[in-house]
């Protein structure tokens, strides 16, 4: 009898926690494809990354390069596969923004 009540609570908390991070994976993946939309050619990197960091689930990281630089931001919920990659040209400012 005692067995069945905690086979059903560990169940019942098993499914809460799926729902929980179901949640919180579709969050972050809205929070990358609504932020990739907002950004346009010509916007600052500052912008940028201040738009970027009023995300708590995502993080990002910038590479740099002879023609400009490249900002990929994601999030850990994901192990990569939502992303959105923005490239600067050499003055800091958006040349191409796009979600994958």
């Amino acid at each position: 009898m005692k067995q069945a009540i905690y086979r059903d609570i560990a169940a019942v908390l098993a499914v809460a926690a799926l729902v929980t991070w179901g949640i919180y994976w579709n969050e972050a993946r809205k929070d990358i494809l609504y932020l990739c939309g907002n950004f346009m050619q010509g916007d600052t990197r500052e912008q940028v990354v201040r738009q970027l960091n009023t995300s708590n689930l995502l993080q990002h990281d910038t590479e740099f390069y002879a023609t400009g630089s490249k900002l990929v931001a994601s999030s850990y919920l994901h192990l990569g596969v939502f992303t959105c990659t923005v490239e600067f040209t050499r003055q800091g400012r958006v040349a191409e923004a796009t979600a994958n």
